[in-house]
């Protein structure tokens, strides 16, 4: 159990788990940089993006590629499905 929220089962050197541990990346410094942002506390903010890191990638993987969509979109805009 505790070796899939470490990331342990991810086998790094494929594509899939490349993408996987790139995004679980992405997503921690990008939560850990707004939570230390709102609480102003260090500690604080690395428990915080624990906690959210463990919710989103062990208990619910495919919310991931739905907040990535979401980011994109507020990103680019409509601008992205202009031709």
């Amino acid at each position: 159990m505790i070796d899939s929220v470490l990331l342990f089962v991810v086998e790094l050197g494929t594509l899939k788990g490349d993408v996987w541990m790139a995004i679980f990346l992405y997503i921690a410094v990008f939560i850990f940089s707004w939570s230390k942002g709102q609480l102003g506390d260090v500690r604080a903010a690395i428990i915080y993006a624990l906690v959210i890191m463990l919710l989103i990638f062990y208990e619910h993987p495919d919310l991931i590629w739905v907040a990535l969509g979401i980011y994109l979109f507020t990103t680019y805009g409509k601008g992205m499905f202009k031709v």
